[in-house]
């Protein structure tokens, strides 16, 4: 009886240990959407705001400030951006690993997600 749950027992610590290096390795997707592709992105929307004025959108420094915000606030927001932009390419989605982190990243901050008018 005892050597079924210690048995029992480093099955749960395995699995937990486990799930602790996924979760971290998720921490570093995350980083690195803030700390690499967030500088990428928020120059390249700035450039479209900018090449993108006229009398109708002036795109002036507040707005761009604000857009800068927005986007810059939550990395679902990051991430979809830039895969729009193609700041990250589309075949990187294509590792399974990549796909598990966008995945849990859509379900984790899907309510911070960029809303499209219709």
């Amino acid at each position: 009886m005892e050597a079924v749950l210690v048995i029992l027992a480093l099955i749960i610590i395995s699995f937990m240990v486990w799930r602790l290096i996924q979760a971290r390795q998720y921490n570093r997707f995350v980083d690195w959407l803030n700390a690499d592709i967030k500088p990428q992105l928020l120059d390249a929307i700035e450039q479209e705001l900018i090449e993108s004025r006229c009398d109708l959108t002036p795109n002036g420094d507040c707005h761009i400030q604000a857009t800068r915000i927005f986007y810059g606030a939550y990395p679902i927001r990051i991430f979809e951006a830039a895969l729009a932009r193609e700041i990250i390419p589309v075949q990187w989605l294509n590792n399974r690993k990549h796909k598990r982190f966008a995945a849990h990243l859509l379900a984790a901050q899907g309510q911070y997600r960029v809303k499209t008018g219709s």
